[in-house]
């Protein structure tokens, strides 16, 4: 078997109280959070309006109240993710979760990854899962939900 099949370089990205466990290509940048732009009145707590990303408007939500997990409230350390958009809208690239802190670099290896049964998913959560080495449980979200939920506020319009 190839190296592709058994090993991928993730990150794993702090929210308040988890983790988050991303494939590397699906990151465009880490950047200082920092909102331009608020969302209008009646959008739901987790989009947190619009960023200025490289001359370009990204939609910024925060994961950790999506999924309904609690939230930080130092916000001292939150930064911008900036995701690869993959749900093939017209003229979106990017969106950004706000996330608690700087995403740590990890080598996946196939047989240090394990699902975590007993959780219940999450919404906009593939699999929880237990990585080597790593103390909590963390979670695969479902990268193209989560552009989906944005779409439906209207964050890309």
């Amino acid at each position: 078997m190839s190296d592709a099949l058994e090993s991928l370089n993730g990150l794993i990205v702090p929210l308040a109280d988890r983790g988050l466990l991303l494939p590397n290509v699906a990151v465009a940048e880490l950047s200082g959070y920092r909102r331009h732009e608020a969302p209008p009145a009646s959008s739901p707590d987790w989009f947190l309006g619009w960023m200025r990303w490289r001359d370009q408007r990204v939609a910024v939500m925060d994961p950790a109240s999506l999924f309904g997990l609690p939230s930080s409230n130092d916000t001292s350390r939150d930064q911008a993710l900036v995701m690869n958009a993959i749900g093939g809208r017209g003229g979106v690239h990017f969106f950004a979760l706000r996330v608690s802190g700087i995403p740590r670099s990890r080598k996946v290896l196939r047989g240090e990854i394990s699902a975590e049964s007993e959780q219940p998913v999450l919404p906009g959560i593939l699999q929880q899962v237990r990585l080597a080495e790593v103390e909590q449980p963390l979670l695969i979200p479902d990268l193209q939900a989560l552009e989906q939920q944005l779409a439906d506020v209207g964050a890309f319009g």
